[in-house]
């Protein structure tokens, strides 16, 4: 009796799925389309004598009589070698044919003209195929618009079936294109306000470009532009529209900007390296400016743009003076309280330098200054120094002047200027932060420069996710999911840190880890509500712990759990579709509680503890979908 039960509910089921689906059609209104398929082929293998085969398509169409398109091509990339039609409107009885097609239609490219109808037929054809398949022959290595217009459907009274139609793309050229300024950088202090130079706009390893664009721009307190000239990379090849499109030194308040496009007159494309574009510069001013490209465009023949890669530029007439601390960090477990550690402060890329002048702050719990030794440019004694620390305020300041007959000090490499020696008295992290600097020339005159401070650590911060566990791996959109994850302190301070649970790089939610102690684990959980959640079958939950301040180590900081599926409602058996399989293991369970051996979770859809038929129309519901 159990048995024809199960037969009578799969019955009822069926119907059930069949009306639905009905439903669903009549309820969403459909496109049809007329298109070139494949609409994209990119093959650098279709080397010229070569030959492939394109499809026309038409999807969704109801009662189509008869058809026509025109499909426009360059000749010089491509060879017509043979139309064939159908075979879709052929399933609707005899067709009467029309080819006008002509390799030659003028002197950039060729034309395929086909027209189809049925003959006699009593009615059209509906939903989606083949009309028709062309064969192209390749010419020459290139690209070219498969372009799909005038395009007529019909229906057998003659009213004009509305579409869309998709034209395709052929290219067997890939464009590793880079765009770059040359020379890239351009240090020099002799480039004073009133001289001119000039880069070039290079472009290298070219594939087909037809045209290009690019905006340059630059600080106009620094330079202005006195001249633009087009290269000879596209004019090589032939008459090219060239367009200054702005040039101005005052696009905004603080920079200018060159913006030029060049387009070959005839549909070829430039192959290989060369000039773009000349510009030159008027000095305006003393300081650096990045010569910035932006917006730039390249495209083929066919007006599809062409992937590259930029590379800026970089002026400066005036050396940039750096004064800074050596190493930058310091990081050493050794370094325990008592020990004695020290650091070296250095000065690089200046010029005609005679005095300095630096404070330099230390966290005072941390770091006590033993002394501060100067050491002397290439042993030059001429010179006046004053030297402080106090390890009240965690300060350190020094400044040297130099005196006749010493020399002033030009050197673009690093050199030492005085030694730092510190002795650890507790545990932490110091910043080493430079203030209140300053460097003058023989003159007097203030010398601009940067400073880039140090960090000494006497301490290991260090947190790491070492476990994460679910209590399921595959559920149902909407199940909740007890997620666990233990955390482990590595390092020798206490630490409050955020890990975050991310399921197919989409957030989950934040667990706050408050107060861990040093060399402590921790475990902590999270039920997880799957709703929302897209069905995946192949796809990971991750936990990823923030890293703390002046973490070093953060190769620890991610553990990712094995495969957590969230299937299709119905997919019981988890392989990625609704289908009949399923059904029978739901059969197979009919009328089973939670806890009873024939009981299977995965059937239980509405999660109410027994398999009924509420659960078997669920799976009716959702059958025939796939992932």
């Amino acid at each position: 009796m159990k048995g024809k039960t199960i037969l009578l509910l799969l019955c009822i089921t069926f119907p059930l799925i069949t009306s639905t689906t009905m439903l669903i059609k009549d309820t969403y209104a459909q496109t049809t389309i007329m298109a070139v398929e494949p609409q994209t082929i990119v093959d650098p293998t279709l080397t010229p004598s070569k030959t492939f085969k394109i499809n026309i398509t038409v999807k969704d169409v109801d009662g189509l009589y008869g058809w026509e398109f025109k499909l426009y091509y360059l000749n010089a990339i491509l060879n017509l070698t043979s139309t064939k039609f159908g075979p879709f409107l052929e399933t609707g009885g005899t067709t009467f044919t029309i080819d006008k097609s002509n390799q030659n239609y003028n002197a950039t490219h060729g034309l395929v003209w086909l027209g189809d109808s049925l003959l006699g037929a009593p009615a059209g054809v509906n939903g989606s195929g083949t009309i028709a398949s062309i064969t192209f022959q390749v010419n020459q290595m290139g690209s070219t618009k498969l372009d799909l217009t005038d395009t007529k459907m019909g229906t057998k009274t003659g009213e004009v079936i509305t579409h869309e139609a998709q034209d395709g793309y052929f290219s067997n050229v890939v464009s590793n294109a880079k765009i770059s300024i040359s020379p890239e950088k351009i240090i020099n202090a002799s480039l004073e306000p009133s001289y001119n130079f000039s880069i070039n706009i290079l472009i290298t390893d070219a594939v087909n470009v037809n045209g290009w664009e690019l905006k340059l721009y630059y600080d106009h307190d620094i330079l202005n532009v006195s001249n633009v000239e087009f290269g000879s990379f596209l004019q090589s090849l032939g008459s090219t529209n060239q367009q200054i499109t702005q040039l101005t030194d005052n696009y905004n308040a603080t920079h200018g900007v060159v913006w030029l496009s060049e387009t070959l007159t005839s549909p070829t494309g430039a192959f290989g390296s060369g000039i773009l574009a000349t510009i030159t510069f008027h000095v305006e001013g003393v300081g650096e400016t990045n010569l910035t490209l932006a917006d730039t465009k390249l495209a083929d023949p066919t007006g599809q743009p062409l992937t590259h890669t930029c590379s800026n530029g970089y002026f400066n007439n005036m050396l940039m003076a750096k004064i800074f601390i050596d190493p930058q960090e310091i990081f050493d477990p050794t370094l325990t309280p008592g020990a004695i550690v020290n650091v070296t402060v250095k000065i690089a890329e200046v010029a005609d330098l005679y005095s300095f002048k630096f404070n330099l702050t230390y966290e005072k719990g941390i770091l006590n200054c033993l002394g501060v030794l100067i050491t002397p440019y290439q042993n030059e004694f001429n010179f006046d120094s004053k030297v402080s620390w106090d390890d009240n305020t965690g300060e350190i300041s020094v400044e040297i002047n130099y005196h006749s007959p010493a020399e002033p000090i030009t050197s673009f490499t690093p050199f030492e200027v005085a030694k730092i020696f510190f002795q650890v008295s507790g545990m932490g992290v110091s910043p080493l932060h430079f203030h209140d600097t300053s460097m003058a020339d023989s003159q007097g005159n203030n010398i601009i420069h940067t400073t880039q401070d140090g960090l000494i650590y006497i301490v290991i911060r260090d947190v790491a996710v070492i476990d994460l566990t679910v209590d399921k791996t595959e559920v149902y959109p909407g199940e909740l999911v007890n997620v666990t994850v233990k955390v482990e302190n590595k390092g020798n301070l206490t630490e409050s840190f955020t890990v975050m649970l991310t399921y197919n790089n989409h957030f989950i939610a934040n667990i706050t880890i408050q107060d861990l102690p040093p060399q402590a684990e921790q475990s902590a959980s999270y039920i997880w509500n799957t709703t929302g959640f897209s069905p995946s079958y192949n796809e990971s939950i991750t936990a990823y712990a923030a890293p703390v301040p002046y973490e070093r180590n953060i190769n620890d900081n991610t553990f990712t759990d094995g495969i957590i599926k969230i299937t299709l409602i119905g997919d019981v058996n988890g392989d990625g579709i609704v289908d009949i399989y399923d059904i029978t293991l739901a059969a197979i369970s009919f009328a089973s509680n939670r806890g009873d051996l024939e009981y299977n979770e995965r059937a239980d859809i509405n999660h109410d503890g027994t398999i009924d038929v509420f659960d078997l129309i669920l799976i009716g519901l959702h059958f025939g979908e796939h992932y």
